[in-house]
């Protein structure tokens, strides 16, 4: 009986060691597994954040800049600078040349900033017939008049231009399309060779005085308004403005020069314009 007893002990103690030993092997496992996932998700998580860190493109604003030439036809409103300029004298096929350059690049979606000097110049021998305000007096002989034998002008206007494009959201032409405006200064020399007498239409009589390559120079300021259309998205383009400058002067009707009895030096100016963008 004792045996029997013992014997049954030693197997119910045998079966409780091995269900400890099992247990034991499982929480073991299941610790492991554990650990093995947690190394996982931290290798996961540190490649992200390296990734973020060291590769990741960052977005920039990107600025368009552009370049370019126009050529102006440009007319004087002025009676005095019409007369004495006109777009084209067609006695001797002299134009008013108006060349443009410009640099410019575009502070937002719908606005550009642009840097435009500009050289404007034409010769003619055109007669232009000035009543003096006051009588130029050479050798004791005093003369009323004036008559320009030839005209020269050179200008050399400077200028910071903005343009606005109301309608940049469309997708068809309307979206060239601009308004704008600009300010800036202008250097002016006018030169002539000069008749000078007391009739008040003619020149070439014995007593007449003449005078050549007489000059006037001075600085204006120089205000701009404009409307057109400009640019095709691409990496060449072209546009077309119509603009009105106000160009102040010194008027001093003294000296013989358009650039002295005209009050202003305003033109209209029809513009074709080529750019290249950058």
């Amino acid at each position: 009986m004792k045996k029997l007893i013992l014997t049954l002990l030693l197997i119910i103690t045998g079966s409780l060691l091995s269900q400890d030993l099992n247990l034991a092997g499982l929480k073991l496992s299941e610790k492991k597994s554990q650990i093995k996932g947690f190394y996982q998700a931290s290798n996961v998580i540190d490649r992200n954040a390296v990734y973020e860190k060291e590769f990741q493109l960052k977005k920039r604003k990107t600025v368009t800049s552009f370049f370019g030439a126009g050529y102006s036809l440009m007319i004087f409103t002025n009676k005095y600078m019409s007369a004495a300029f006109p777009v084209l004298d067609t006695r001797n096929g002299s134009f008013l040349t108006n060349i443009n350059l410009f640099f410019g690049f575009a502070i937002a979606k719908a606005v550009t900033l642009e840097i435009e000097p500009t050289i404007l110049f034409t010769s003619n021998n055109k007669q232009i017939d000035y009543a003096l305000s006051q009588p130029f007096v050479l050798n004791g002989v005093s003369y009323n008049y004036a008559h320009t034998y030839t005209n020269g002008i050179i200008a050399l206007p400077l200028a910071l231009n903005v343009r606005f494009f109301p309608m940049f959201k469309q997708k068809g032409f309307a979206r060239l399309f601009f308004i704008g405006g600009g300010v800036g200064a202008a250097w002016i020399r006018e030169e002539n060779d000069v008749y000078y007498n007391n009739s008040p239409n003619t020149y070439g009589f014995q007593n007449d005085q003449f005078r050549s390559g007489i000059s006037t120079s001075q600085w204006a300021p120089l205000f701009k308004a404009m409307v057109g259309f400009t640019g095709s998205g691409g990496q060449f383009g072209f546009g077309g403005e119509l603009r009105y400058n106000i160009i102040p002067l010194k008027q001093d009707m003294t000296q013989p020069f358009a650039t002295r009895f005209a009050k202003d030096f305003n033109s209209v100016d029809i513009t074709v314009r080529f750019y290249f963008s950058l």
